[in-house]
């Protein structure tokens, strides 16, 4: 990101000049700074480059977990009311600074908070419009084409039984985020203080998105049972699961491993390597649903 034009970017919005800016190294497919403008009041924000407008159900699941009160910053709107301006060869968002930190190494008891997050989210979103996850068989397929050896077996047996499992369509649906790993959820005193980071919404299992947080704030994270309740009993807290969806849950585990191993395969920046051992080994003894019900 090129500091010294975000002058003239920050300048679609009325919120004074910038006083300073420090990019943000998080984030694969988009651009960020924090920026701060004189206001007044002198604010901090985060100010997001994108290539493509942010998708219509992103907006949609970001405003309706706001209104819900939930921690959701939404993006401001510009002096013309829009909230993505577009400046020079950029599209822009300028999205309020939360407070709070991410963990690296959550407990119990942020698990069972987290839980109940997500729980209430989906509460909120389940009947929400939107369109099916973009990382469908055929991507997935794609993919798992390319990779061979060991690896490669066991993505390709993950994805066969993801198939006639049918990516989990039975399953209760809803508006989902997506990608809610370590990075894209702030805490401050155990409170969960923001979720952020909305473009891999889409509608599918709103099992699917438990599981995302399960693979990367348990399993990645070198958790083990006592979290993985945590997780699970805070989320039935607020949305007790379906019979149905409680045998499907190492299915779920499998397609959120199998995905987001194949996104690291599509996209080299982080190592998959982790994520097929844990698919490999869930192949043999797929887990059960680790809470009371």
């Amino acid at each position: 990101m090129d500091l010294s034009k975000l002058s003239e970017v920050v300048d679609a919005w009325d919120r004074g000049a910038l006083l300073g800016a420090q990019a943000i190294a998080l984030g694969i497919e988009n651009r960020n700074a924090f920026v701060t403008l004189a206001g007044p009041p002198p604010q901090r924000w985060v100010l997001t480059l994108r290539d493509a407008p942010p998708a219509e159900d992103a907006l949609r699941l970001m405003t309706v977990l706001a209104n819900g009160g939930l921690p959701v910053p939404l993006p401001e709107p510009g002096r013309d009311g829009l909230t993505t301006q577009h400046v020079r060869d950029d599209l822009a968002m300028l999205i309020p600074v939360v407070p709070g930190a991410h963990l690296t190494q959550p407990d119990s008891n942020a698990l069972y908070t987290l839980g109940r997050t997500l729980g209430e989210a989906h509460r909120l979103a389940r009947d929400l419009p939107g369109r099916p996850h973009p990382r469908n068989l055929a991507w997935m397929t794609n993919i798992v084409e390319t990779v061979e050896g060991e690896a490669g077996s066991v993505l390709a047996h993950a994805l066969s039984r993801q198939a006639s499992w049918a990516l989990g369509e039975a399953l209760p649906q809803g508006l989902v985020h997506g990608d809610l790993f370590r990075d894209n959820v702030l805490f401050q005193d155990g409170q969960v203080t923001g979720l952020i980071d909305f473009d891999h919404t889409a509608r599918g299992p709103l099992l699917f998105d438990l599981a995302v947080v399960a693979l990367d704030w348990v399993y990645l994270a070198g958790g083990g049972d006592a979290e993985l309740a945590a997780l699970a009993n805070g989320y039935e807290a607020v949305r007790p699961l379906e019979e149905g969806e409680r045998e499907a849950w190492g299915r779920a585990l499998e397609l959120a491993g199998l995905r987001f191993a194949l996104s690291r395969i599509a996209a080299p920046k982080k190592d998959p390597a982790p994520i097929i051992a844990w698919l490999a080994r869930w192949a043999d003894a797929p887990p059960p649903w680790p809470g009371k019900g």
